[in-house]
């Protein structure tokens, strides 16, 4: 039984002929790329790094700065880059833990050269990499309130490691994501550090032996 309706029988176009034309597709619109930031890493405005014009404060460098360098001697600054991250979790480095002259405040995540006899045997490097997160305790370095604080990245043509605060290297990453240096996890740090501190405990104490051998009682006792 047909229902008797007036446009029953008439010609339709099928509802998905309008998807055909081109007013009728969405137009994708291209966005221009954000270059994206550096999250990690940088240095801190105060940090003193070494230059061709003395030490200088990071907040003070720019493009064509020439700065010294582990490997390279001294090295054009490329570009210098800004960032500020929500939070800044810090560590507290006192002077000489790492060649510093002076107690700092750092990033967490900076990246810092560590130069150890048990590195140079399971590596057979003279120096690895790792961060300064891992190193808490080590030398009394510790954890300190997390600031806002702006960051400085420095780029060079290549990664380097910048000498800094008189006498430790603090690594500039390059274009490159691969790293020239072996880079510590956090376990191997841990690691590492133990097999330090033992190696050390006992070269001590063999030490004190001989030194117990070879004195006289009185002298031991005295001591």
């Amino acid at each position: 039984m047909l229902l008797d309706h007036f446009n029953a029988f008439e010609d339709f176009q099928p509802a998905d002929l309008l998807l055909d034309f081109p007013f009728a597709k969405p137009e994708r619109i291209e966005r221009p790329r954000r270059s994206a930031r550096p999250r990690t890493g940088g240095f801190l405005p105060g940090t003193m790094v070494d230059t061709d014009r003395g030490f200088l404060e990071v907040r003070d460098l720019k493009p064509g700065d020439m700065v010294y360098t582990l490997d390279g001697g001294a090295q054009e600054v490329a570009a210098v880059k800004h960032s500020v991250p929500r939070l800044t979790t810090l560590m507290h480095v006192p002077a000489g833990a790492l060649g510093n002259d002076t107690d700092l405040i750092l990033p967490a995540d900076q990246m810092v050269a560590l130069e150890l006899d048990a590195a140079e045997r399971l590596f057979d490097v003279p120096l690895v990499m790792t961060k300064l997160i891992s190193l808490s305790g080590y030398k009394g370095i510790t954890p300190a309130l997390p600031e806002r604080l702006a960051r400085i990245h420095l780029e060079f043509a290549e990664e380097e490691l910048v000498w800094a605060e008189s006498g430790m290297l603090i690594q500039a990453a390059g274009n490159s994501l691969d790293s020239a240096y072996r880079r510590l996890s956090l376990s191997e740090t841990r690691q590492i550090l133990a097999s330090e501190e033992g190696r050390a405990l006992a070269l001590t104490g063999r030490d004190a032996e001989a030194d117990t051998d070879l004195m006289p009682l009185p002298a031991v006792l005295a001591a």
